[in-house]
């Protein structure tokens, strides 16, 4: 019993090493001295080869097991020391929680959204969503397929070139030349349109 009293006390024991304050240059400073640490260990290694013995490969192994050590602290270190010196969390995405403004936006067409029926709804309004519609349409009539698509996608859905071509299956120059396409036919048809009331 005597034995496992004087085992737990010696475990309990724990020193404490004072590093200084946690600041750029203690971290930089500690950087080099482990820098320092893992080119003594591998110059041990080196002097240690070729292994003639057990023992020589034992404490090989144990040199190196240390080494990967020092640089798992070396790698740890450079990550602290590349927060302090940005400012931001080390790596090349940004967290969800942060997102750009750009990426917190939400394109909407207004053309999609909702319309709430008002009192103020009378005929004339009623008579030039009509007119509208039909100058849409008659403006769209001359275009291919394939540029009504895209021209559709890019300015009723707020499509990209980029996602539009990732729609349609061709490339994003392609979707280019049919949008400058079908914004000249539009632009023609558009002027050339005659409404006639009667």
């Amino acid at each position: 019993m005597a034995k496992y009293k004087g085992e737990s006390e010696q475990m309990n024991t724990t020193s404490i090493t004072n590093l200084g304050s946690a600041t750029l240059e203690s971290y930089l400073e500690t950087r080099r001295m482990l820098l320092r640490k893992a080119d003594e260990l591998t110059v041990r290694i080196s002097r240690l080869e070729p292994v003639q013995t057990l023992e020589e490969m034992n404490e090989i192994l144990a040199l190196d097991k240390d080494r990967r050590l020092v640089m798992e602290m070396i790698a740890s270190c450079s990550y602290v020391i590349e927060w302090l010196q940005t400012g931001r969390r080390p790596g090349n995405q940004r967290g969800i929680e942060r997102r750009a403004g750009y990426q917190r936006e939400v394109l909407t067409d207004p053309a999609k959204l909702p319309s709430v029926p008002s009192a103020e709804v009378t005929d004339a309004s009623r008579e030039v969503s009509e007119v509208s519609r039909f100058r849409l349409e008659a403006a769209l009539r001359g275009l291919t397929e394939r540029e009504r698509s895209c021209y559709m996608l890019a300015h009723g859905e707020c499509y990209s070139f980029a996602e539009i071509a990732a729609l349609l299956n061709i490339s994003k120059s392609s979707v280019g030349t049919y949008m400058t396409r079908a914004q000249r036919k539009v632009e023609n048809n558009v002027s050339s349109i005659l409404i006639l009331v009667g």
